[in-house]
Protein backbone atom coordinates (compact mmCIF):
# COMPACT_ATOMS: atom_id res chain seq x y z
CA UNK A 1 0.00 0.00 0.00
CA UNK A 2 1.33 3.26 -1.26
CA UNK A 3 0.07 7.40 -1.42
CA UNK A 4 -1.27 6.23 -4.49
CA UNK A 5 -3.36 3.83 -3.24
CA UNK A 6 -4.35 5.56 -0.56
CA UNK A 7 -5.68 8.60 -2.84
CA UNK A 8 -7.57 5.94 -4.64
CA UNK A 9 -9.16 4.51 -1.74
CA UNK A 10 -10.31 7.77 -0.17
CA UNK A 11 -11.85 9.27 -4.08
CA UNK A 12 -13.58 5.43 -4.08
CA UNK A 13 -14.87 6.50 0.00
CA UNK A 14 -16.56 9.73 -1.48
CA UNK A 15 -17.87 8.11 -4.58
CA UNK A 16 -19.48 5.84 -2.39
CA UNK A 17 -20.80 7.78 0.11
CA UNK A 18 -21.94 10.25 -2.23
CA UNK A 19 -24.20 7.34 -3.42
CA UNK A 20 -25.20 6.95 -0.01
CA UNK A 21 -26.15 10.55 0.31
CA UNK A 22 -27.91 11.03 -2.67
CA UNK A 23 -30.06 7.50 -1.77
CA UNK A 24 -30.93 8.91 1.61
CA UNK A 25 -31.96 12.20 0.18
CA UNK A 26 -34.60 10.75 -1.80
CA UNK A 27 -36.23 9.09 1.30
CA UNK A 28 -39.26 10.64 3.87
CA UNK A 29 -37.72 12.08 6.54
CA UNK A 30 -39.66 9.97 8.95
CA UNK A 31 -37.48 6.67 6.77
CA UNK A 32 -34.15 8.96 7.17
CA UNK A 33 -34.57 9.13 11.24
CA UNK A 34 -36.41 5.95 12.38
CA UNK A 35 -34.29 3.91 14.56
CA UNK A 36 -34.14 0.42 13.16
CA UNK A 37 -31.95 -0.75 16.31
CA UNK A 38 -28.44 -1.37 13.94
CA UNK A 39 -25.42 1.00 14.17
CA UNK A 40 -26.43 4.32 15.01
CA UNK A 41 -30.19 4.14 15.06
CA UNK A 42 -31.01 5.63 11.91
CA UNK A 43 -29.72 6.00 8.30
CA UNK A 44 -29.42 9.92 8.94
CA UNK A 45 -27.25 8.65 12.49
CA UNK A 46 -25.12 6.39 10.83
CA UNK A 47 -24.37 8.87 8.22
CA UNK A 48 -23.48 11.39 10.83
CA UNK A 49 -21.38 8.92 12.67
CA UNK A 50 -19.12 8.42 9.92
CA UNK A 51 -18.42 11.91 8.74
CA UNK A 52 -17.98 12.86 12.36
CA UNK A 53 -15.51 9.91 12.27
CA UNK A 54 -13.54 11.44 9.23
CA UNK A 55 -13.32 14.30 11.21
CA UNK A 56 -11.70 12.73 14.37
CA UNK A 57 -9.30 11.18 12.22
CA UNK A 58 -8.17 14.13 10.34
CA UNK A 59 -8.08 16.09 13.08
CA UNK A 60 -5.77 14.22 14.70
CA UNK A 61 -3.87 13.61 11.84
CA UNK A 62 -3.28 17.70 11.74
CA UNK A 63 -1.89 17.63 15.97
CA UNK A 64 -5.35 18.17 17.21
CA UNK A 65 -7.24 14.98 18.99
CA UNK A 66 -10.75 15.75 20.11
CA UNK A 67 -12.33 14.54 22.73
CA UNK A 68 -15.44 13.09 22.77
CA UNK A 69 -17.07 15.70 24.20
CA UNK A 70 -15.90 17.88 21.42
CA UNK A 71 -16.78 15.33 18.59
CA UNK A 72 -20.72 15.07 20.23
CA UNK A 73 -20.63 18.89 20.10
CA UNK A 74 -19.77 19.27 16.33
CA UNK A 75 -20.96 15.39 15.07
CA UNK A 76 -24.43 14.49 16.52
CA UNK A 77 -27.92 14.16 15.16
CA UNK A 78 -28.71 17.40 17.43
CA UNK A 79 -25.76 19.03 15.76
CA UNK A 80 -25.95 18.18 12.43
CA UNK A 81 -30.37 19.90 11.76
CA UNK A 82 -30.67 18.08 8.17
CA UNK A 83 -28.76 16.10 5.24
CA UNK A 84 -28.09 19.32 3.31
CA UNK A 85 -26.42 20.92 6.20
CA UNK A 86 -24.45 17.63 6.88
CA UNK A 87 -23.55 17.01 3.30
CA UNK A 88 -21.92 20.67 3.76
CA UNK A 89 -19.99 20.03 7.04
CA UNK A 90 -18.94 16.45 5.85
CA UNK A 91 -17.45 18.60 2.55
CA UNK A 92 -15.19 20.42 4.34
CA UNK A 93 -14.08 17.61 5.80
CA UNK A 94 -12.99 16.29 2.27
CA UNK A 95 -11.41 19.13 1.26
CA UNK A 96 -9.17 19.17 4.66
CA UNK A 97 -8.52 15.88 3.97
CA UNK A 98 -7.29 16.04 0.39
CA UNK A 99 -5.38 18.87 1.24
CA UNK A 100 -3.51 16.88 4.27
CA UNK A 101 -2.98 13.66 1.78
CA UNK A 102 -1.68 16.23 -1.03
CA UNK A 103 1.12 16.89 1.51
CA UNK A 104 2.38 13.87 2.93
CA UNK A 105 5.28 11.53 1.37
CA UNK A 106 5.66 7.78 1.07
CA UNK A 107 8.03 8.47 4.19
CA UNK A 108 5.29 10.06 6.66
CA UNK A 109 2.92 7.80 5.57
CA UNK A 110 4.50 4.76 6.47
CA UNK A 111 5.67 6.14 10.09
CA UNK A 112 3.94 5.77 13.49
CA UNK A 113 1.45 8.86 14.24
CA UNK A 114 1.02 9.05 17.47
CA UNK A 115 -2.72 10.29 18.53
CA UNK A 116 -4.92 10.32 21.40
CA UNK A 117 -8.44 7.93 21.51
CA UNK A 118 -11.37 9.82 22.62
CA UNK A 119 -11.44 8.87 26.08
CA UNK A 120 -7.85 10.54 26.22
CA UNK A 121 -5.61 8.07 26.15
CA UNK A 122 -2.45 7.78 23.81
CA UNK A 123 -2.38 5.40 20.94
CA UNK A 124 -0.14 5.50 17.88
CA UNK A 125 0.22 3.47 14.51
CA UNK A 126 1.44 4.05 10.94
CA UNK A 127 -0.52 6.70 9.10
CA UNK A 128 -1.26 4.55 6.61
CA UNK A 129 -3.12 1.85 8.91
CA UNK A 130 -5.37 4.90 10.38
CA UNK A 131 -5.91 6.22 6.93
CA UNK A 132 -7.07 2.44 5.83
CA UNK A 133 -9.01 2.21 8.84
CA UNK A 134 -11.17 5.20 8.28
CA UNK A 135 -11.81 3.74 4.51
CA UNK A 136 -12.77 0.78 5.74
CA UNK A 137 -14.88 2.22 8.92
CA UNK A 138 -16.94 4.15 5.88
CA UNK A 139 -17.39 0.86 4.21
CA UNK A 140 -18.54 -0.90 7.18
CA UNK A 141 -21.30 1.68 7.92
CA UNK A 142 -22.48 2.37 4.05
CA UNK A 143 -23.12 -1.54 4.06
CA UNK A 144 -25.02 -0.77 6.80
CA UNK A 145 -26.97 2.39 5.26
CA UNK A 146 -27.45 0.38 2.69
CA UNK A 147 -29.41 -2.39 4.05
CA UNK A 148 -31.50 0.45 6.11
CA UNK A 149 -32.41 1.56 2.94
CA UNK A 150 -33.99 -1.18 1.30
CA UNK A 151 -35.68 -2.12 4.53
CA UNK A 152 -37.49 1.31 3.53
CA UNK A 153 -38.56 -0.56 0.27
CA UNK A 154 -35.90 1.20 -2.22
CA UNK A 155 -33.23 -0.11 -4.12
CA UNK A 156 -29.91 1.08 -2.44
CA UNK A 157 -27.54 2.25 -4.84
CA UNK A 158 -24.09 -0.20 -5.37
CA UNK A 159 -21.32 1.04 -3.52
CA UNK A 160 -18.79 -1.95 -3.50
CA UNK A 161 -15.21 -1.09 -4.48
CA UNK A 162 -15.68 -3.35 -7.23
CA UNK A 163 -18.47 -0.71 -9.01
CA UNK A 164 -15.92 2.11 -8.47
CA UNK A 165 -13.29 0.13 -10.32
CA UNK A 166 -15.46 -0.88 -13.11
CA UNK A 167 -16.44 2.90 -13.40
CA UNK A 168 -12.82 3.46 -13.38
CA UNK A 169 -12.34 1.56 -16.42
CA UNK A 170 -15.11 2.15 -18.25
CA UNK A 171 -16.79 5.54 -16.86
CA UNK A 172 -20.37 6.89 -17.99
Amino acid sequence: MNLADIKRLFNYTEWANDLAMDAAARLPDENLRRDVGISHGSIFGTLVHMAGAEWIWLERWHGHSPSKTEAWSLWSTEACADLSGLKEHWRSVIDRRAQFVSSIDEERLAADFHYKLLNGDESSMPLIDQMQHVVNHATMHRGQIVGMIRQCGIDPPATDLLFYLRREISPK
